[in-house]
């Protein structure tokens, strides 16, 4: 569909209520269309595309099975589907279908509205409709037993709606007046914390409790500062600001201004003859940057407007460091290096980093049909965009060979159950994998965990079959300007789990210290939870790799949930050898393997929360 500009008797276009809206809530909304003097004969369509498919899908009445060919008035409907939208008109006499797909609703010349959005068709079947008349899209209608749809979970400014009219039914659309229609998403009120403090102790010493308020859906919240209670003390947290208490408590919650529960810190453990901390990140999170589009026009180019992401870096940074309280972060804008904002990128980079506080890494997405790949650097000198032609849409090959015998970068695929070519693999630049992001999991194959189609050949576990020793990790692939967030819901219908966390066992909180580790695959992945993991094979740790025990070997693991804990698989060669429940129910699972005398291969872990959390340790290979 091309559609042509207004036609100023065409019609006009509201939507009831107006705004602003609160992310994560369910509503009812009602798009108007006013009929105006052209009228709409038989055969007529009025589109309509809410802002992206964030949004709960539209399900409009559905015709009886054997009535597949019945129009109008022979129309009759079954009750058999979750209906949360339906239409109405000014005429009873006017029969009409209703339909949804997920499309594009403009070509992408124009960046403002070349996204992804449910289109909602009201197709006029039988009698006219003429100035005056009315037609009514009811969306999160719930005479049928829908809650109200449920809006995008992230809060946005001014994005919009829109409505296109084929008046004749000759496929020639135009736009109504009043579309789009903007509106913005905001936060709500304080009503929970995220508390966090090192995931690793060293004796019994007061340690640094970082806390900080968010709305329900993981946002920063809108109003003033909020009193809550921790460690026998009153604190007073301003939204988007993280405070700080000294404890020696070896269990820390927080009881909000309604006396309930708003959140407790995340489990601990002691220090080990290694001497490494546990460290969390999130290296593959997008800004208003994302594929070259921006939220506000700006110096790229002004014609630009709102691209597929959203959020400031400023506010992407900030919300890792006051929010999600994160240790490390790479921003990593898909072709952000290829634009006349790349400099300016890498400058954030430069002024938020701060060792000790939170590490942030220079880096970029490389999409291709043959992946998708994050580019990740230990160090921060500010390079000049790159060519667009040279880099042929990022292929592999490309990449590979720009950053070739270079030890300052590391390459991570990721979501790799879709695209992914493992014809494609450099095993001294991709030692990691992320196998978990608001994606889901690329683990196995399978909808566990996911929701759309696989890419035949792809998956984490065809890696594995054809030998690359690449380790395991996960963050969230957010696109709505909270890295760090875990929280279902993202841009797309196609990303609609919460985002994942990266650990890292490192010495200390610097970056050349985590990338070391990270291209030493000693690091895992979780759901979002910050579950502790170690693992290790005769004291060999999770990413290592060395020669098989001639005797029998024995493998430790170490978990501290951030819940009750199900059950922890052991995997060798692929096949879950091993399942080992608590004997109670307990957050904690400490002990043991004996593996056979001089086994060889790959062994890694797989964790089960009873709450749905899960956490995937890196391999250990044995030759």
């Amino acid at each position: 569909m091309i559609p042509s500009p207004a036609s100023p008797d065409l019609g006009s276009f509201t939507m009831i209520p107006g705004g602003p809206l609160t992310a994560g809530t369910r509503l009812t909304l009602r798009f108007r269309f006013e009929v105006g003097s052209a009228g709409l004969q038989p055969g007529a369509k009025l589109r309509v595309g809410v802002p992206n498919t964030g949004w709960e899908e539209p399900v409009p009445p559905q015709q009886r099975y054997w009535d597949e060919l019945a129009a109008g008035s022979q129309r009759r409907l079954a009750p058999f589907h979750p209906v949360n939208t339906t239409a109405s008109t000014s005429r009873s006499e006017v029969k009409f279908g209703l339909s949804v797909m997920e499309r594009m609703l403009t070509p992408d010349e124009d960046p403002a509205f070349a996204y992804w959005r449910w289109w909602i068709t009201f197709s006029l079947e039988e009698g006219s409709l003429s100035a005056g008349d009315w037609i009514e899209i009811c969306y999160g209608d719930k005479r049928f037993g829908s809650l109200g749809a449920l809006i995008q979970t992230f809060p946005e400014p001014h994005i919009n709606a829109t409505c296109f009219v084929d008046a004749e039914g000759a496929g020639e659309y135009h736009e109504a007046s009043g579309s789009p229609l903007y509106l913005d998403v905001i936060a709500g009120p304080a009503a929970r914390a995220n508390v966090v403090w090192p995931s690793v102790r060293r004796g019994p010493v007061p340690v640094e409790a970082r806390i900080t308020v968010m709305d329900q859906v993981q946002a920063v919240p809108l109003g003033g500062s909020v009193e809550i209670v921790a460690a026998g003390s009153t604190l007073t947290v301003s939204p988007g600001v993280a405070a700080t208490v000294k404890t020696t408590a070896e269990a820390l919650g927080v009881t909000g201004p309604d006396g309930k529960s708003w959140g407790r810190a995340n489990p601990h453990t002691a220090v080990a003859a290694d001497g490494l901390n546990l460290y969390w990140g999130d290296l593959h999170a997008q800004s208003e940057h994302h594929v070259m589009h921006s939220q506000a026009k700006d110096f790229r180019q002004a014609t630009w407007s709102k691209g597929i992401s959203c959020g400031t870096l400023d506010e992407c940074y900030r919300y890792a460091r006051e929010v999600s309280l994160l240790d490390f972060l790479a921003m990593t804008d898909q072709g952000a290096c290829l634009t006349d904002a790349w400099e300016f990128c890498q400058g954030k980079v430069r002024e938020y980093h701060e060792p000790g506080r939170m590490v942030v890494f220079k880096g970029y997405e490389a999409g291709s049909p043959l992946g998708h790949r994050n580019v990740i650097y230990s160090t921060d000198a500010i390079d000049a965009p790159f060519d667009a032609k040279a880099m042929d849409n990022f292929h592999p090959q490309k990449v590979y060979a720009l950053y070739k015998g270079r030890q300052d970068v590391i390459i991570i695929p990721h979501h790799v159950k879709t695209w992914t070519n493992w014809d494609y693999h450099d095993p001294e630049l991709e030692p990691l994998m992320e196998i978990y992001s608001c994606w889901g999991q690329s683990e196995t194959p399978g909808p566990e965990l996911w929701n759309k189609g696989q890419t035949p050949g792809a998956g984490a576990w065809e890696a594995f079959r054809r030998g690359y020793r690449m380790g395991l990790m996960a963050s969230t692939d957010n696109h709505v300007g909270m890295p760090g967030r875990s929280y279902p819901g993202d841009r797309q219908i196609h990303t609609p789990f919460q985002g994942g966390l990266c650990a890292v066992w490192a010495e200390e909180l610097t970056r050349d210290s985590l990338f070391q580790a990270l291209k030493q695959r000693r690091c895992y992945g979780t759901t979002g939870a910050r579950i502790v993991l170690r693992f290790s094979i005769d004291g060999r740790p999770m990413g290592s790799m060395g020669p098989a025990s001639e005797g029998p070997a024995k493998l430790a693991y170490e978990i501290r949930g951030t819940e009750a804990i199900d059950r922890l698989e052991v995997v060798h060669d692929l096949e879950t050898v091993e399942t080992i429940r608590p004997e109670s129910a307990s957050e904690d699972l400490v002990g043991t393997l004996g593996l056979p005398p001089g086994a060889k291969g790959f062994y890694y872990l797989r964790l089960f929360q009873k709450d749905g959390e899960r956490a995937w340790s890196s391999p250990i290979w044995l030759d």
